[in-house]
């Protein structure tokens, strides 16, 4: 009996825990852990915000053209130049400034903001006419990419704008020589790079 009380007054007094080798060796299991999933995971935000950005501009252009049918406006988009790195964070800045003739009044209010995140090469400014179609010298083609191209997810997605139709088709730009470290948030294309061909529908 005796025995039996010391054997219970002895479990009483020690004190269960973690050591601190084992809460050394638990934290470095967690930290290696995080060391691996930490690019995966900025990765898939970047290849978000690069699908995300896309989505939003094609469906815009949508808009516009319907917009300009409705109210039989002429509206002109043009290219916003906007250097690296430059936007602040009020979510005020654009990367294209649609104007449209007669009632149209909110168009602009309407499109995609953009961040520094990502970039936009558009290969030249175009109209819409009142009845949808696209007037310009040839189709529009929009590369959209991210600005950790060079050191992250490799991904050029890319808008095509057919004309005269104005049909507008996604897909991977295949051309990814002429990406720099310090891609302009937005600008126009000044060296032909950007050709419809180069643009594989996905």
């Amino acid at each position: 009996m005796n025995s039996l009380l010391s054997k219970k007054s002895l479990l009483k007094s020690k004190s269960f825990g973690f050591t601190i080798v084992e809460l050394i060796i638990v934290v470095g299991i967690i930290s290696i852990f995080s060391g691996l999933m930490l690019p995966s995971f900025l990765n898939w935000i970047r290849t978000e915000q690069v699908n995300s950005y896309t989505r939003e501009l094609r469906e815009y252009f949508r808009v516009v053209r319907l917009d300009a049918r409705r109210w039989g406006s002429i509206c002109n988009v043009n290219t916003n130049s906007i250097s690296y790195n430059s936007v602040p964070n009020d979510k005020n800045y654009y990367g294209y400034d649609v104007s449209c003739s007669g009632q149209s009044r909110t168009i602009n209010s309407l499109a995609p903001a953009i961040n520094n995140s990502i970039f936009q090469v558009t290969n030249l400014d175009f109209r819409i006419t009142p009845n949808g179609r696209i007037s310009s010298d040839g189709s529009v083609v929009i590369v959209i990419g991210s600005r950790y191209f060079n050191s992250g997810a490799k991904l050029l997605n890319c808008l095509v704008i057919k004309s005269p139709t104005g049909h507008i088709v996604k897909g991977k730009f295949i051309d990814k020589e002429w990406i720099s470290g310090q891609m302009p948030v937005s600008q126009i294309d000044q060296n032909n790079i950007l050709t419809p061909n180069k643009c594989e529908a996905s």
